[in-house]
């Protein structure tokens, strides 16, 4: 099942094979805040989901 990166009900990311994956796109993007603890989570108001595909799974982006 592929997953995206989420705020709220909408959908922000092109779809991933992994939530792994989603992970390392909201770091890219500085989504993900650093815990006192050590911890790691997303940003307030986002979330990874399960999503329908999009057809782009396993597509790498061009180089821009």
């Amino acid at each position: 099942m592929p997953y995206a990166l989420f705020e709220k009900e909408y959908r922000l990311s092109r779809t991933f094979p992994t939530a792994t994956d989603v992970w390392r796109c909201a770091e890219d993007c500085g989504l993900v805040i650093d815990e006192a603890d050590g911890r790691q989570r997303l940003d307030e108001g986002y979330a990874i989901k399960p999503c329908q595909p999009d057809g782009t799974e396993g597509v790498e982006p061009t180089p821009g």
